[in-house]
């Protein structure tokens, strides 16, 4: 009857050790997939904005901000059309 108990121990700490390492390259593989998807989104996302004159300051800077915590380092180039001119 010990014996029993014993290789029921055992068989059972096997497949815990077995499940653990299962489901750690389980987690590791996810997580290369939501890299990739978060990569892909981000390369679908414009590398631009356009922000026209009809937005009030306050809207000009929320979306500068917006943009640049999605982007990461962003540069901001000012100009103005000649026709506007």
């Amino acid at each position: 009857m010990i014996v029993l108990d014993i290789i029921l121990i055992v068989s059972v700490f096997g497949v815990m050790v077995f499940g653990f390492f299962v489901m750690k390259s389980f987690d590791k593989f996810l997580d290369e997939n939501r890299k990739r998807i978060k990569q892909d989104k981000k390369e679908k996302e414009p590398s631009c904005v356009m922000l026209t004159t009809d937005l009030t300051d306050e809207e000009l800077i929320k979306n500068i901000r917006t943009y640049e915590k999605q982007h990461g380092d962003a540069h901001i180039t000012l100009f103005q059309d000649e026709d506007d001119m």
